[in-house]
């Protein structure tokens, strides 16, 4: 029986590698998980619990924006989030610095009482991902 583990590690590609190793490292503040060397055209980033690779790509196809709203979206890869200890103080120190998808933070209680405060941004390529505060039961 096969038995996976963990997800060790995801890609993005990108037409401008150091635009989102600026994002990623510079603004987010994630460190690199192998030392960045700008001419080889690839980063990777730390998160803490999986690698980041970043990987540039010469295809000149568009991918369409996604929105905080599944039932909109197409089909496929949607966004990923970095859990923070608190989302007020994250928003406050991002503002400014990032494109936010929605105007206010979400919220979603699933019955359980498992709930998750969060507000989705954008990375400069467009990428969704999330700032999350999780209150697991």
């Amino acid at each position: 029986m096969l038995k996976l583990k963990r997800v060790d590690n995801m890609d993005i590609l990108t037409h401008n590698v150091q635009r989102l190793v600026d994002f990623y490292h510079g603004t987010l503040g994630l460190g690199f998980f192998l030392p960045y060397v700008a001419e080889e055209r690839w980063a990777a980033i730390d998160t803490g619990n999986l690698t980041l690779y970043l990987f540039h790509t010469e295809s000149t196809l568009k991918v369409e924006r996604r929105t905080a709203i599944n039932l909109e979206d197409a089909p496929g890869f949607d966004s990923f989030a970095f859990e923070v200890e608190n989302l007020d103080e994250a928003i406050a120190y991002l503002e400014g610095k990032v494109q936010w998808v929605t105007d206010q933070p979400i919220e979603w209680q699933h019955p359980s009482g498992t709930h998750y405060r969060y507000r989705p941004m954008f990375d400069p390529d467009g990428n969704m991902l999330y700032v999350t505060e999780p209150h697991k039961v």
